[in-house]
């Protein structure tokens, strides 16, 4: 089994918690579980917690993770020593119990606080720390030559174009799909397509419902068994979700594969790529069908163009000379020089992504563990300093020296060369 240094948002958490002493850490385990189901969801009993004296957590921080593994940041409002009971001065959603796991934090340092600084420790590595990526959903046709990136991008460093592949052609859409229910209306779009002379327009009425079929593609019986994903171009005039509707490989009156499309803006042509569960099974298919997803969606107008049939790894890619593609940093797009002169393909991005903030306890960190916790702990201690006065006090310059310890291995971390940024 791989084993890897990344670090949870838990994990950073509790080293940050134990770095500068302000979480409670008992027969050295950080987390506890109530020992049994509380009265009312304001209240947290656990047997095995030490008390001094009734109140003794007043004002600390508890942090829970319920049952169902959602978070909860509340403050201690009162804690009872014979009652081993802790309230809390906002109800959680729901009782504690055994099935719960917490945490007590110091007064002076929330969780959510901590959570903040980290986050802000990676937004502070935007470059240095991003992470190597490949974008394949991009493809040229219908004279279009700028293509927009996701936020997630922060840099290109090399484009590619795709010259071959193992493959078949199945349904091209220049002509008509077939009709297959009076709540569809089926037309070729020879006025907006991306491939041959037409695509096909399927405009959905509102009254269609979940499992519907739409409209059908019926082509020759294909040996497809060993072509693993299907790809094709599909637009919708309202956004898409993964529920909204489903395409589906056929053979005779059988259906081998139903593929729900995914999450799409609207009014935007996107190139798809979907993978084929049971690739094995699809001897002799003979139609593509489009169906109405387990949520309809509403009435909607559809485009689909230039299906195919493909064997993953089987692509043959070939660079497009950097003099040929032009990043533009304010607009997040890259374009095709006319120079380049591409034929109609796939084309493949290669660059790097920014570093992903964290939104759960269960989330990787991609970025040096090591610097998250001293620039984190860094902002704690800052966030925690007397603020009045002319002197400094301890926090603060604790807090210098962990953001001396920060940058130092800021600096060590290399900036990806060759990049075309598109970051801020």
């Amino acid at each position: 089994m791989s084993v890897t240094q990344r670090r949870s948002r838990k994990q950073l958490r509790h080293s940050i918690g134990l770095l500068l002493g302000a979480v409670r850490q008992e027969a050295g385990q950080i987390e506890s579980t109530p020992s049994e189901t509380s009265q009312n969801a304001v209240k947290l009993i656990d047997n095995t917690l030490a008390f001094g004296a009734d109140n003794e957590h007043r004002g600390r921080w508890i942090y829970a993770t319920d049952s169902m593994g959602a978070n909860h940041t509340r403050r201690v409002s009162a804690s009872s020593r014979d009652e081993r009971s802790i309230t809390v001065s906002k109800a959680f959603a729901s009782v504690t119990g055994s099935s719960w796991i917490y945490e007590l934090w110091d007064a002076d340092i929330s969780p959510d606080d901590v959570h903040e600084f980290i986050n802000q420790g990676i937004s502070g590595v935007t470059r240095k720390g991003s992470i190597g990526a490949v974008d394949e959903s991009f493809h040229t046709g219908g004279q279009i030559n700028t293509f927009s990136l996701s936020s997630a991008w922060a840099g290109i460093r090399e484009l590619s174009w795709r010259s071959g592949f193992a493959g078949r052609s199945v349904a091209d859409l220049n002509g008509p799909m077939s009709e297959l229910s009076v709540n569809s209306t089926v037309t070729v779009d020879s006025a907006d397509f991306r491939e041959g002379s037409g695509s096909a327009r399927l405009e959905i009425d509102a009254a269609a419902t979940a499992g519907e079929a739409m409209a059908e593609a019926a082509f020759p019986a294909t040996e497809a068994r060993g072509f693993d994903r299907i790809e094709f171009w599909h637009k919708s005039n309202a956004e898409v979700t993964s529920s909204n509707l489903v395409v589906q490989l056929r053979q005779g009156s059988s259906t081998h594969e139903s593929v729900p499309l995914p999450t799409a803006d609207a009014d935007r042509w996107k190139y798809v790529s979907l993978e084929i569960a049971s690739p094995e099974q699809n001897g002799a298919l003979d139609a593509i069908r489009v169906v109405v997803g387990s949520s309809d969606g509403g009435a909607v107008t559809t485009w689909f163009d230039d299906i195919k049939l493909i064997r993953s790894n089987s692509e043959i890619w070939h660079r497009v000379p950097r003099e040929f593609w032009n990043v533009s940093a304010a607009r997040r797009q890259f374009t095709l020089d006319d120079d380049a002169r591409l034929p109609y393909s796939r084309l493949r991005v290669t660059g790097v992504r920014v570093p992903a903030l964290l939104e759960s306890d269960s989330q990787i960190c991609e970025v040096d563990a090591q610097y998250v916790i001293n620039a984190a702990a860094a902002g704690v201690l800052r966030s925690r300093s007397d603020r009045r006065g002319a002197n400094r006090d301890v926090s603060m310059q604790q807090a210098d020296l962990y953001e001396q310890l920060a940058q130092t291995l800021r600096l060590r971390m290399n900036t990806p060369a060759n990049i075309r940024w598109v970051d801020d």
